[in-house]
C-alpha cells in the first residue's frame, strides 16, 4: 500500500499537472502552480499513509515526461527550495548524535563498500546493456556516487515506520551522506575529466 498508492498519488497528479500547468506562463508552471502541487501531493500522501518522498518522485516523472509544453516544470520553485533544504538538512542532523555513530563503525563502513561497489557493478552492467565499454561502465558508477536528500528522507521515513532500527539507521546514513556528499563530488569531477567531458577550467 505504502509503494503502490505512493505512485498512484503521484501519476494521479502528475498527469493533470502536465497537462494545465505552463498554460498562464507559457512554457514553466508557475510559483503558485508548482508550490501547490507539491503541497497537494505530500497532504495526500501523509493523509492516507504512502511514501511522499516517492509519490513526489513519481509526480515529477510523470510531469517532465508528457508535459512536452513546459521548458522546466519545477523551475519556478528553484528559488524559494533552499529554506526548505536547510531546515530538511538541520532537522536530519540533530537526529545524529556522534557517539552513535562511532557505535556503528563496522556497518557503516560495510554500508560504504557496499554502496561504492553497487555504484561500479550497476554501472558496468548499464554499459554492457549498452553494448558500450567497461571502463565507460567503471566512471559511470563512481560518477554516481553523490548521496544527499532522497538518501536522508527515506531514512527518516523507515526509521519511523522501524523505529527498533533507527538508532542503527539514522546514523548510518547521515554519516555516510555527509562523506559521500564531501567525497563524491570531487570523484565525479576527476571521473568526468578523465573522460574529457569537461576541461581543467570546467568547461563542458
Amino acid at each position: 500500500w505504502e509503494i503502490g498508492g505512493a505512485v498512484v498519488v503521484g501519476a494521479g497528479l502528475g498527469i493533470p499537472m502536465a497537462y494545465i500547468t505552463g498554460r498562464l506562463t507559457e512554457g514553466e508552471p508557475s510559483e503558485v502552480e508548482a508550490v501547490g502541487f507539491v503541497l497537494l501531493c505530500g497532504g495526500i500522501a501523509l493523509a492516507i499513509d504512502v511514501s511522499f518522498i516517492l509519490a513526489a518522485m513519481v509526480m515529477g516523472v510523470v510531469v517532465v515526461n508528457l508535459a512536452y509544453h513546459h521548458d522546466r516544470p519545477f523551475h519556478a520553485i528553484e528559488g524559494i527550495e533552499w529554506p526548505f533544504k536547510m531546515v530538511f538538512f538541520l532537522l536530519a542532523g540533530a537526529s545524529l548524535e556522534i557517539h552513535a555513530l562511532l557505535g556503528v563503525g563496522l556497518i557503516g563502513l560495510v554500508f560504504i563498500i557496499g554502496r561504492v561497489a553497487g555504484r561500479i557493478l550497476g554501472g558496468i552492467v548499464g554499459a554492457y546493456a549498452a553494448n558500450a565499454s567497461p571502463v565507460m561502465g567503471y566512471r559511470m558508477g563512481l560518477s554516481l556516487l553523490p548521496q544527499a536528500g532522497v538518501a536522508i528522507g527515506m531514512a527518516l521515513t523507515a526509521s519511523k515506520s522501524l523505529p527498533a532500527i533507527a538508532d542503527i539507521l539514522m546514523p548510518v546514513v547521515i554519516g555516510t551522506t555527509v562523506l559521500f556528499e564531501v567525497t563524491g563530488p570531487i570523484i565525479t569531477r576527476l571521473v568526468l575529466k578523465q573522460a574529457g567531458e569537461i576541461t581543467a577550467e570546467g568547461e563542458q
